[in-house]
């Protein structure tokens, strides 16, 4: 069976910020921006997300750590952040959270992602940007208007995909003195524009170190981030490394096809040049793309 890795290490985007301050569930009391303090569990505004793009999120059997293992829930006001909560998987009622607010119109952005890494940085909706500590996780994302009223209202909210996956699948034998791949591409983006849907960054450089000793081929790695439009290309340069971090072979794709919501699935033979790469997808994702290299 294939082995799926998901380890990554730092992109080449700057600068790099720091993480945001994580207010959890777990925590009893949360301050707001004059200082006060009050129950979390209390308030006038709950926000429960209820779907993730075209994969319905029924709570009763589904569980939403499937999808992600980090939530973000954030409240702006003229083009400030007001208050802010996020969650982990561990804690309880995941994917529910409770705000008390003056009754008016807000910004609400959520961000659900699995960063190991830790949050992004939320004080500007439109430049949000992940520590690049460990890298990018599949990402899904909500912004619009929040109307409060005095009394209490829940607000079922249905997250949109932003990323976008290269899942890059080597067939071949790996050889034994290779104990690393390094991915550096180009192409996307490490910064996602919450007004738009699309990744900022113009000219973005993104890198990924995966540990490859001791699994066996099939082997597919999960490669992350946001296109700047609708549709893109990644151009893509891979070396396998022996222990010493040297180069045994690298090899250059360009023009890799890519699409937002898409996972393309690049298979080939990567250590026999004769055969070629292919793009597939997963149906869990919006389309598939195949491609051979």
């Amino acid at each position: 069976m294939a082995a799926t890795l998901v380890f990554l290490l730092p992109s080449c985007e700057k600068p790099i910020l720091e993480e945001e301050e994580t207010t959890t569930q777990s925590q009893q009391a949360e301050t707001t921006s004059n200082g006060k303090s009050k129950d979390k569990n209390k308030g006038n505004v709950v926000l429960r997300v209820s779907d993730f793009n075209l994969v319905p999120i029924t709570r009763n059997n589904v569980d939403l750590t499937t999808y992600c293992t980090r939530l973000n829930f954030v409240i702006y006001k003229d083009g400030n952040k007001v208050e802010s909560k996020s969650q982990l998987k561990e804690d309880g009622n995941f994917g529910e959270v409770t705000f008390e607010l003056d009754p008016d119109t807000y910004k609400l952005l959520v961000l659900a992602h699995s960063s190991i890494a830790g949050n992004p940085v939320l004080s500007d909706p439109e430049n949000i940007q992940f520590t690049n500590k460990l890298g990018y996780s599949d990402t899904f994302c909500y912004y619009g208007d929040l109307e409060v009223k005095s009394e209490v209202t829940t607000h079922e909210l249905t997250l949109t995909r932003a990323s976008s996956m290269l899942l890059f699948t080597i067939t071949d034998e790996i050889p034994d003195e290779v104990t690393h791949m390094y991915f550096y591409y180009t192409g996307g983006s490490g910064v996602l524009n919450a007004l738009t849907g699309y990744g900022g960054n113009k000219d973005s450089r993104q890198e990924k170190f995966v540990k490859v000793k001791g699994y066996s081929t099939p082997l597919e790695i999960h490669v992350y981030t946001f296109l700047r439009d609708e549709e893109g290309y990644l151009d893509m340069k891979v070396s396998a490394l022996n222990a010493d971090s040297v180069p045994v072979l690298t090899r250059e794709f360009t023009h890799i096809q890519m699409k937002r919501n898409t996972v393309t699935e690049y298979k080939g033979s990567f250590f026999a040049h004769e055969q070629g790469f292919s793009l597939l997808g997963d149906t869990d994702w919006n389309d598939t793309i195949r491609l051979s290299y």
